[in-house]
Order: C-alpha cells, then sequence, then structure tokens
C-alpha cells in the first residue's frame, strides 16, 4: 500500500510539476500539516475547489502520507459531484479531475442526482435540532471545574523579544457573538472554527454544547460523504470524540455523538497499524492521524513526528516522577491527549492562547478524580527537547500535589528545569539582566504570589527556575517537594527551617543571592 501511495503520489507529481527550491524535512511536515487543516475547513464549508487547490500546491511535500491523499481522494470525489450537479458544467476539469482522481485509486462518484448513501448504523443528530440557550450576552464565562493550566510558554529569548505579560487574554465579544450568528443561520464550519479560536475554557456550557454539535454535525456529514474512506472516518471520530467532551447536560445530543462515533469508528477500523514503541515495551496504536501508547494519545499531522513524540513522552513521564517522588504508581486513566499543532498561527486559533508561546497543558480535577489530561504544543524544533518535557512537568505535578497545587514559582521553575541544558542555560543568563534591569522581587513578594505577575514576567520565570535550582542543589529534588508540602502545612518559613535549616524567607533572600546574582556582577 504505501509504494502504490508512494508511485501515485509521484505520477500525479508530473501531472502538477513546478519549480523552486527543495523545502526541508520540517518544512514538507508543516506544508502537508497546514494543507491538511486547510482542505478540511474547505470541504466542511463545501468548497471542494478550493480543498483541491490547497492540497496540489502541497502534494509535492506529502511523500505518500496516507491523511493526505485520502483528503485528496476526498475533495477530487467532492469537486466530481458539484461539477456533475453545475447546469453547465466544465468538462475539461471534469475530465482533468477524473485523470488525477484515477491515478490516486480513487472512483468517480455516483450521478450527481443519486442519493447519498448513508451508513446504516449511522443516526444523525437530532433534526430539527433545538440550539441550546447560547444567547450573546452569556459572553462571561462560568467558573471552570477545578484545573492546572500552565501558560509556560515565554520563549525567553534572549535577543529581546518580549514575553507576554497577560498570558490569557480574554475573548473578544464579537468573537462570542459571531460563533453564535454562525450557528444560528446553521453556517457550523464557521461556528466551529470561530469556538476554536477562543477555546473551550473561555465557553459556557451552553456555548461548549452548540460547539460539540457543530463538530459532531460535520463528522457525520464526512462519514455519509460518498468518498469517506477509512482516513477520513478516523478524523471524523477523532473530532467526535473531542466533541463529546464538550458536552455537560444534553443527553439527546450525547447519545447521537456516540452513534456517529461509533459509525465512524467502524469505518475507521482497518486505518492504521499496530506497532511496538521502541523502548518502552507499551504497544502505539496509530488510527488516522492518532498514535496511542499505554499513557498518551497523540494527535498530529505527520506519523513520524507523532511516533517521536509518543516515545518522547512515555519516557519523559517516567523520567519526571522518578526525578521528584519515585517510579509511576500505574497507568494514567484518562490518557493524556497531546495535540501537536502545524505553527504557532495554528496553535493560537485552535486554543485560543497566544502565538507566542510554545505549548500549555491542562489537567481537570472533577470531584478529587482527574477527567482531561491534555498538552497542546506547536511543531518548532525544540518540541521534543523542551516544550513536551516542561508541559507534561506540569501533569505529573497534579499527580504528585493532588489535593492542592503548590504555588506558581514551584511549578514554573520545576517546569523549566526539565527542558535541556541549553535551555536552561539561557534562563540563567537571563536572570542576570533581570536583576540588572530591576526585575527580580525579593523572595518574600516571589512566594506571596497567587497567580502569574502583570508585569516582570520574564524576571518571574527566570528567578523561578533559579530559586528552585538552588534549592535542588542544597538537597535534592525529592527533599525540594518534601519542602512545598511542608510549606502547605506550616508555611514556607516553618517550612525552609524543618527541611533545609534556613531561618525564614529573609535568610534564603540572601543565601540565594550571594549564590546565583553576586557571582555574575562585574566588578
Amino acid at each position: 500500500m504505501t509504494r502504490l501511495a508512494t508511485a501515485s503520489v509521484c505520477v500525479l507529481l508530473c501531472a502538477l510539476a513546478g519549480t523552486g527550491a527543495d523545502p526541508t524535512p520540517v518544512e514538507k511536515q508543516l506544508a502537508v500539516q497546514n494543507a491538511i487543516a486547510s482542505a478540511r475547513k474547505h470541504l466542511d464549508s463545501q468548497n471542494p475547489t478550493e480543498a483541491v487547490a490547497v492540497l496540489e500546491q502541497a502534494v509535492a511535500s506529502a511523500d505518500g502520507n496516507k491523511v493526505f491523499l485520502a483528503l485528496l481522494r476526498e475533495a477530487y470525489v467532492s469537486e466530481l459531484y458539484q461539477l456533475g450537479k453545475a447546469p453547465n458544467p466544465d468538462a475539461e476539469r471534469l475530465a482533468q479531475t477524473r485523470r488525477r482522481l484515477a491515478l490516486l485509486g480513487g472512483a468517480p462518484p455516483a450521478p450527481a442526482d443519486a442519493p447519498k448513501p448513508v451508513p446504516a448504523a449511522l443516526t444523525a443528530p437530532p433534526t430539527p435540532f433545538t440550539p441550546p440557550d447560547v444567547n450573546p450576552t452569556l459572553v462571561t464565562p462560568i467558573p471552570a471545574p477545578a484545573s492546572i493550566e500552565s501558560p509556560t510558554g515565554d520563549r525567553l529569548l534572549p535577543s529581546g523579544d518580549t514575553p507576554v505579560s497577560q498570558p490569557f487574554p480574554a475573548p473578544a465579544r464579537t468573537t462570542i457573538t459571531n460563533a453564535i450568528a454562525a450557528f444560528k443561520k446553521e453556517n457550523f464550519a464557521e461556528a466551529d472554527r470561530l469556538f476554536g479560536t477562543i477555546g473551550a475554557a473561555k465557553l459556557t456550557p451552553e456555548q461548549k454544547t452548540a460547539w460539540a454539535y457543530c463538530r459532531i454535525k460535520l463528522a457525520a456529514d464526512r462519514v455519509n460523504a460518498p468518498a469517506c474512506d477509512a482516513g477520513t472516518a478516523a478524523a471524523a471520530a477523532q473530532s467526535v470524540d473531542e466533541a463529546l467532551t464538550l458536552i455537560t447536560d444534553n443527553a439527546k445530543l450525547l447519545a447521537s455523538g456516540r452513534a456517529v462515533l461509533k459509525a465512524a469508528q467502524a469505518k475507521a477500523g482497518s486505518a492504521g497499524p499496530v506497532r511496538q514503541a521502541g523502548g518502552t515495551g507499551a504497544p502505539v496504536v496509530a488510527v488516522g492521524d492518532a498514535i496511542e501508547t499505554a499513557n498518551f494519545r497523540v494527535v498530529c499531522g505527520s506519523r513520524d513526528l507523532g511516533d517521536t513524540v509518543s516515545k518522547a513522552a512515555e519516557a519523559s513521564r517516567k523520567q519526571i516522577f522518578e526525578r521528584w517522588s519515585g517510579p509511576p504508581s500505574g497507568v494514567w486513566q484518562p490518557k493524556c491527549e497531546i495535540v501537536v499543532h502545524a505553527t504557532a498561527d495554528a496553535y493560537a486559533k485552535a486554543t485560543g492562547k497566544p502565538a507566542e508561546m510554545t505549548g500549555h497543558a491542562t489537567v481537570r480535577i472533577t470531584n478529587g478524580r482527574v477527567t482531561e489530561r491534555r498538552v497542546d504544543l506547536w511543531a518548532d524544533t525544540a518540541l521534543v527537547d523542551n516544550a513536551l518535557p516542561r508541559e507534561l512537568t506540569h501533569v505529573v505535578l497534579t499527580d504528585l500535589f493532588s489535593d492542592k497545587p503548590p504555588p506558581k514559582w514551584a511549578l514554573e521553575g520545576m517546569a523549566i528545569l526539565a527542558g535541556s541544558p541549553e535551555e536552561i542555560g539561557r534562563y540563567t543568563r537571563t536572570l542576570t539582566r533581570c536583576a540588572r534591569e530591576g526585575e527580580v522581587r525579593p523572595l518574600a513578594a516571589l512566594f506571596d504570589l497567587n497567580d502569574f505577575p502583570a508585569d516582570k514576567i520574564t524576571g518571574f520565570y527566570c528567578q523561578s527556575a533559579s530559586v528552585v535550582e538552588y534549592l535542588i542543589k542544597l538537597k535534592g529534588e525529592r527533599n525540594f517537594k518534601i519542602f512545598l508540602s511542608d510549606a502547605q502545612r506550616y508555611g514556607t518559613s516553618r517550612a525552609l527551617e524543618r527541611q533545609y535549616g534556613i531561618e525564614g524567607t529573609p535568610a534564603l533572600d540572601a543565601a540565594w543571592k550571594r549564590a546565583c546574582l553576586e557571582p555574575t556582577r562585574t566588578p
């Protein structure tokens, strides 16, 4: 199958031959991921011609990518179906599209007047659908379940990049209003896109339900489409699976969504092989563009990158547990989902986070039980070495501090120290500049912060990492964890004395500055 797909691409490339410098492997991966995302939106909006154009531009970078080729076949079939219904069809375009579809092993659709076949197992969402109460005035999100969100996206570039001072900007009222308007007009593809730019964390339960309906309806349409193959069905199943997590109080929509999911999974049954993850001993199951291990589900447009991330995630999880506490006590249920976005812009649109961030982690706890673990990243070159272990540290720390999370300075410092030596060194070097420019706080003020500061954010990150590293050098990682637990019970000053023999925060402040700031000062 792989040889056939590669041969098909080679033949198609001849038909679409162009000029230009050869892109790097990373550029190819990003081009394919962007094309898949853009084409899917065009298809969901019933614009197959635009989808074909986007995919054909990236076909030289596909390298036999099964998801890409399946989507291109779907786009060709959809375009043929649309052309066939036109009053005066373009005969030349029809012939050209049929030839290209044949090169990919696809079959033309049934005549335009033939009814669409509906999978027997598929129960579409209720029609007519009574929209949930999504009054445009409900813009302020209600409190979400207890969660820990890691905005450690400060890229910390010593060249002068200014880190974001407010990691969580409120969604614009106009975006909410436009999403609701698109939903009520039954423009579900546009509503899905707009809700996605805001992110689930900033939506009310009613708005989440509306977003879930959009995703379930679009997925049902994909599964019903004549061109739906295993890869397309797997992507639809993934979308419905994510949509079901948005529904809290609509039993009818939940039942419909599960029916769509079941039908999509049935069609996707042969979408991917089962492989072993090197070094972990845990099976890796690949369905469509999702890869599963014992503890993770990785969603990534590139299979090779997804494999790399899944293996690195299992290894990092084990290392983080052992560093701060001991071996993991068991597998994660639910698994931690890792979503790798193709670009910073795609990351920002999908999550509602600033594009300057390289990733963030979310852990939701309901009634004392973890109900969601998720890490969102974008595919920059430092993903595996820095962003992934940093965000996984936040997820692991939720297990280690199940009753109450540590203070922000400790969380961020521990997460930063999960990065590569080069990344940690950048924070250390930048601390000197922060101290010189007055961005370093007295430790008493740092320890009193209940949330991320509104100013001096770079100094906050650098100082947090430095203080954590200093205390680790005194007595090790596991003793530092005990210190944090003691601080929650007895207060910081008493915990410092119990674990380090340091008489209060002022004494620690003086000792830390002598060790970490004074040696770098210019005489």
